[in-house]
Parts: C-alpha cells; sequence; structure tokens
C-alpha cells in the first residue's frame, strides 16, 4: 500500500472525529445559547413582577396618601367651623356679661332710687 491509502482511513477518521466535535461544540454552543436566553427571560419576568410590585406599591401609597389628605382637608374644616363656634360663644358670654352688667347697675340705681325715696319720706312732717 502506498501512503495515499494509509492515510486516508487516518484522514477519514480524523474528519469524522473532528466533525463530530465540531458538532458537539455547536449542540453544547446551542445550549448555553438556550440557557442564557432563559435566564435572561427569567430575569426579565422577575423585573417586571418587582416592577408590578412596586407599581402597585405606589398605587397603594398613592391611594393611602390621598385618603390622609381628605381627611386632613375635614379635620382643617372641623376647626376652623370649631373656631368659627368658639368665637360666637365669645361674643355671646361678652354679651351677656356686659347685660349682667347693665342690670347690676339698673338695679343699683333702682336701689339708691327707693333710698332716697325711703330718706325723702321719713324727713316729710306727718
Amino acid at each position: 500500500m502506498n501512503r495515499k491509502e494509509l492515510s486516508t482511513p487516518n484522514q477519514g477518521q480524523d474528519k469524522r472525529a473532528n466533525d463530530d466535535k465540531k458538532i458537539e461544540a455547536n449542540r453544547r454552543a446551542a445550549e448555553h445559547s438556550r440557557a442564557v436566553a432563559e435566564k435572561t427571560r427569567a430575569d426579565a419576568e422577575a423585573r417586571r413582577e418587582k416592577e408590578e410590585d412596586e407599581r402597585i406599591s405606589s398605587e397603594a401609597s398613592r391611594q393611602g396618601a390621598e385618603v390622609n389628605r381628605r381627611e386632613a382637608e375635614e379635620l382643617r374644616h372641623s376647626a376652623e367651623e370649631l373656631r368659627q363656634a368658639a368665637e360666637a360663644h365669645r361674643d355671646a358670654a361678652e354679651d351677656l356679661r356686659n347685660a349682667a352688667e347693665e342690670a347690676r347697675m339698673v338695679l343699683d340705681e333702682a336701689k339708691q332710687a327707693r333710698e332716697n325715696a325711703k330718706g325723702s319720706d321719713t324727713r316729710k312732717p306727718g
């Protein structure tokens, strides 16, 4: 046998082994690509879920803040009504004090007039 004939079966086997290695390398690369794609998809899904949770939490916070704002507004309104009522009561109390003072003065004048009248009755000859 000549050299060409001897090398041909080895070359065929080498080529087949090389082709098998390439096929295996391509299979591993494809498997790796699938794994990377799956990981990327899982990461994207996790980010989407996290963003959705944050959106829900943010919406709940916004609604809570709106409720608190409305309650604060109602409290402010009630406080203003109470302030106005207190002012009206203070004014009414002042009016009552003034009326009581006037009544006391009228009573004092009436007492004085009565005493003056008694004093003049006792001086008149009878």
